[in-house]
């Protein structure tokens, strides 16, 4: 897929999607990461497949979260889409049920040559040898279908982390209202939220370095130095002679604010390489995540365009007669049930619970909505599903905006944290 492309699917993704209200939020509307995680995790190559966010160094969905958009990009009843489901009824079903048949044509017809002889038996003879040769034929071509069926089964449970089931998730995305040393807030956004961006106060500066996996103590360090450099400051003019020397206003001497903006400027000249660096780490961070995504999804594609089913074109004998043959392509089945994901819930430092029974237990206290979903178009697994039920064609989400005002802000609770990223083909 193009730039071009890109951006008009991410476009797209964003279009029907409310945003920050905020008139300069630098946050995207839609994650640039959503696509592929969606394209990625809509095929279902094996049954009972377990999922969990792989640590990255940024915040976890919530278990919930994270359950929600697996869930609505796969389609209702996803062990019977699966590609291990398809591989396995071909198998069973179709070439397991015929397995047998040739040697018993074959054995049939030699008990039935020792009373029947002639032209008539000839003719019988050459059909039943043409019959056996399709049958044959069709077991071959059901096998060979199973072995690409499996090289795509494997392939894609390896792109969703294999047995560990590790995949990546879009990183939350922020943005900062004012400088780094006296912010006014910091806008946070998921992956697939919608409305207003979740907002963090400078009091929660720690909070938000350790969303961006950097070391929170750094904010906390810039805090104290702040501090320090005020009343450094306040006490230096406390001296008539520093007033005099500095050309301040002798009855007034330095004011607080005065002394604010002196300990904001030595804090920018003394910290801000280690914060640009700081940043530019994160953002690091975010687009290696976005990467292995695009990695993913390009190698999902591949799989998928190189699936085929088998087929040799014979012939039915001449002595075939159409009326006992039901030559009719059976329905397609097309999944039902797929959906736009949608989060809910703000990240979290603790990897998800993903039990479905521990789904009330990881969604935090509060008055946010239930996720409501928006249909989108079937995805992978109905493309895979259309391909292998029918060999002779092959085809071609969501939570509750959280808004909110300056006066909702939120604060405390030490919620984040920094984690080790493991070990992954794709890392």
């Amino acid at each position: 897929m193009s730039d071009n492309e890109s951006t008009s699917a991410l476009d797209a993704a964003g279009a029907g999607r409310p945003g920050c209200s905020h008139p300069d939020c630098g946050n995207a509307t839609a994650h640039p990461a959503e696509r592929h995680w969606q394209q990625v995790m809509a095929a279902v190559p094996v049954e009972g497949q377990s999922h969990r966010p792989k640590a990255t160094a940024t915040s976890y969905p919530t278990g919930a979260d994270f359950r929600a958009a697996l869930a609505a990009v796969r389609p209702d009843d996803a062990d019977a889409h699966s590609l291990q489901h398809l591989r396995t009824a071909w198998t069973d079903e179709v070439s397991g049920r015929l397995a047998d048949w040739p040697e018993r044509i074959r054995s049939h017809l030699a008990d039935l040559a020792e009373g029947w002889s002639g032209a008539g038996f000839d003719a019988f003879e050459a059909a039943c040898d043409q019959t056996r040769g399709l049958v044959e034929d069709l077991i071959d071509d059901v096998d060979a279908t199973a072995a690409s069926l499996q090289a795509a089964e494997d392939a894609l449970h390896l792109i969703q982390g294999g047995g560990a089931g590790e995949i990546p998730y879009p990183a939350a995305q922020f943005w900062i209202d004012g400088d780094w040393h006296s912010w006014v807030s910091v806008h946070i956004r998921p992956a697939w939220w919608h409305g207003d961006c979740i907002r963090y106060t400078c009091q929660d500066a720690e909070h938000v370095l350790a969303l961006a996996g950097a070391e929170p103590a750094l904010a906390t360090e810039i805090i104290d130095y702040i501090d320090e450099r005020i009343l450094h400051h306040i006490d230096r003019y406390a001296r008539p002679d520093a007033v005099e020397r500095d050309g301040l206003d002798p009855a007034q001497g330095l004011t607080v604010e005065e002394a604010k903006d002196l300990a904001v400027a030595d804090a920018t000249e003394h910290y801000a390489t280690l914060v640009e660096q700081s940043w530019g780490a994160y953002a690091a961070r975010h687009t290696a995540v976005d990467d292995d995504l695009v990695r993913r999804n390009a190698d999902t594609e591949a799989e998928l365009r190189s699936l085929r089913t088998v087929r040799s074109d014979k012939d039915y004998p001449a002595a075939a007669d159409p009326a006992y043959m039901d030559l009719e392509p059976p329905p397609l089945d097309q999944p039902t049930g797929t959906e736009t994901p949608r989060a809910a819930d703000e990240p979290s430092l603790q990897p998800p619970t993903l039990s479905e029974d521990a789904a009330e237990e990881d969604r935090p206290s509060g008055d946010a909505a239930a996720p409501s979903a928006v249909p989108a178009a079937v995805g992978t697994a109905a493309a895979t599903s259309a391909i292998i039920a029918d060999p002779w064609t092959a085809p071609a989400a969501t939570g509750a905006a959280r808004s909110t005002d300056e006066a909702d802000l939120a604060e405390d609770g030490n919620l984040w944290g920094v984690v080790d990223e493991d070990d992954d083909p794709y890392a």
